[in-house]
C-alpha cells in the first residue's frame, strides 16, 4: 500500500526522484523548482539517497552540461529547472537529446519573462518542443511522483534512450499539499531496475568520438528521422509502463491521454497540467445537467498522441483546446490548439476547434472560466459554428 504524507508537489517529486535511486543530481535552485531540490539536499544529508552524488552547479547551463556528462559515463542523473533557467539551458538540453542520453528533468512549469512571474505559465517548457525531449505533464502532486519513476523507466528503456520533461504547475502544484502515498522501496526495485545504458560513451577503456561537426560530417536528416520514429514508437511504451505500473501500484493515468466522461460526449475539452482538476469538477457539473460535454487530459505533449486524439476526435462535434500558453504571431491561439488542429486537419471529416488562452501568469483558472469555455464549445458542437477561433478568458476589465 505504501505510506501516505500529506505532501506539496515539490516534495512528492523529490520523493519520486529517491525511490528512482538516482547516481547523479545536479541542483540549482530556482523559483519555485527551488524546494523540490532542497528537499533532495535534506535527503542527502540524511543519508537518504545512498551514494548519489549531489552536485550544486553555478547555474542552470551547468546542471545540464552536467548531467549529460553523468548519463554519458553511466549514472541515472536527475536536475530540475524552469522558466529562465529551461531558456539558459537549452543549448545543452539539444544536446542531451541528441546523444541519446535518458536524463529526467523535472520542470515547474512558470512563465517566462519579460513581464516577468514567478507563476505559472506552460510555455517555458512548450518552447523546447522541437529538440527530441519527451515532455510529460502532471496534474497532482501524486501524479508527479509517479511519473518520476515511469519517466526513468521510459527513457532508460534501449527502444527510447531520449531524456523527459516531467512537468507540473509552479505553486498551483508545486506548493499545494494533498495527501500522497508513497511507493515502498523493494517494489520500485522491481519496477525500475538500475540503470545501464547499451552504448556508454564516456569509457576510457573505449573511447570513442562523439557528436563530430563540419561542414560534410553531419547526418541530421537521418538522425532527426531516427529520433522521430523513436518518439513515435514511444507512445506505446509509455501506454505499457502506465498499466504495468497501475497493475503493481493501483495507480494509472491512461498512458499518454487520460479520457473523463467522454463516452456519449459531442463536445469535449483538452486541457494539459493542474487545469484538468479544477475541469472535472465542472464537467461533472456539466454531465449532471444532461449536456454531452467530457474532458481529455493530454498528458503526453511529446509524443503528441496523434492516433488518440483522432479517434476522440472522429466522435465528437467540437473540441476546445484549453491552454495555459501562446504561441504569439502564429497561425492562431495555442501551443495545444495548433498542434491538436495538425492532429485532426486531414481527417475525413473532422470536429469544430476553439483556442481557450487562459491562466497566463499563473492567473487563477477557476470554475467559471471552465464554465464558459464549455458553454462555448457545446454551442460550437450545436450549430456547427466557430465564433471566435481564439478566446482569451478571464481577462481583467480596466
Amino acid at each position: 500500500m505504501g505510506e501516505v504524507k500529506f505532501l506539496e508537489g515539490n516534495h512528492a517529486a523529490a520523493y519520486g526522484v529517491k525511490l528512482s535511486r538516482p547516481d547523479v543530481i545536479a541542483a540549482f535552485p530556482i523559483t519555485p523548482q527551488t524546494p523540490l531540490v532542497e528537499h533532495l539536499a535534506d535527503m542527502h544529508v540524511a543519508g537518504d539517497l545512498g551514494n548519489c552524488v549531489y552536485q550544486r552547479t553555478e547555474s542552470e547551463h551547468s546542471s545540464m552540461s552536467h548531467s549529460v556528462g553523468a548519463s554519458a559515463a553511466g549514472a541515472r542523473a536527475f536536475t530540475a529547472s524552469c522558466s529562465q533557467g529551461i531558456a539558459y539551458m537549452t543549448e545543452v538540453l539539444w544536446m542531451a537529446a541528441g546523444f541519446r542520453l535518458p536524463i529526467v528533468m523535472a520542470v515547474v512549469n512558470r512563465g517566462i519573462s519579460a513581464p516577468g512571474t514567478l507563476q505559472a505559465e506552460q510555455g517555458d517548457s512548450l518552447q523546447q518542443r522541437d529538440i527530441g525531449w519527451l515532455q510529460l505533464y502532471c496534474e497532482s502532486p501524486q501524479e508527479a511522483l509517479d511519473m518520476m519513476i515511469q519517466a526513468y523507466r521510459i527513457a532508460e528503456d534501449e527502444r527510447v534512450y531520449l531524456p523527459i520533461m516531467v512537468c507540473y504547475d509552479g505553486y498551483t502544484t508545486s506548493h499545494t499539499a494533498t495527501p500522497v502515498t508513497i511507493p515502498e522501496q523493494d517494489k520500485v526495485d522491481g519496477f525500475l531496475p538500475p540503470y545501464k545504458h547499451k552504448y556508454i560513451y564516456l569509457d576510457p577503456n573505449d573511447p570513442r568520438e562523439v557528436g563530430v561537426a563540419g561542414p560534410k560530417s553531419g547526418r541530421q536528416l537521418e538522425i532527426r528521422l531516427q529520433m522521430e520514429n523513436i518518439m513515435q514508437d514511444s507512445i506505446g511504451i509509455i501506454d505499457d509502463v502506465d498499466r504495468e505500473y497501475a497493475g503493481l501500484f493501483g495507480r494509472g493515468y491512461g498512458g499518454v491521454v487520460e479520457e473523463y466522461r467522454t463516452d456519449g460526449a459531442d463536445a469535449v475539452l483538452f486541457t494539459m497540467g493542474a487545469i484538468t482538476g479544477t475541469s472535472r469538477v465542472v464537467i461533472d457539473e456539466y454531465r449532471n445537467k444532461g449536456h454531452k460535454i467530457g474532458l481529455v487530459k493530454i498528458r503526453s505533449f511529446r509524443p503528441y498522441p496523434v492516433q488518440r486524439v483522432q479517434e476522440i476526435a472522429s466522435k465528437v462535434k467540437a473540441i476546445g483546446v484549453v491552454d495555459r500558453n501562446f504561441s504569439l504571431g502564429s497561425a492562431g491561439g495555442g501551443v495545444g490548439a495548433i498542434e491538436a488542429g495538425r492532429a485532426i486537419v486531414n481527417m475525413d471529416k473532422h470536429p469544430k476547434l476553439i483556442s481557450f488562452i487562459t491562466g497566463l501568469g499563473g492567473r487563477d483558472v477557476v470554475p467559471d472560466n471552465i464554465r464558459y469555455c464549455c458553454d462555448q464549445v457545446i454551442k460550437t458542437a450545436e450549430t456547427g459554428v466557430v465564433e471566435y477561433e481564439v478566446e482569451w478568458v478571464g481577462l481583467k476589465e480596466d
